[in-house]
């Protein structure tokens, strides 16, 4: 049964979408700044 492709494309384009997505609960540890200073 060959593999389709498109759906080797599909899983790669989800694996970056995944890689790049910010995810909340594996969070790096970063200092949260005010509000104020985000604005700028």
């Amino acid at each position: 049964m060959p593999i389709d492709p498109y759906a080797v494309l599909r899983a790669l384009l989800r694996a970056e979408a995944v890689r790049n997505a910010p995810k909340p609960e594996v969070r790096r540890p970063e200092p949260q700044r005010p509000p104020e200073e985000r604005a700028r």
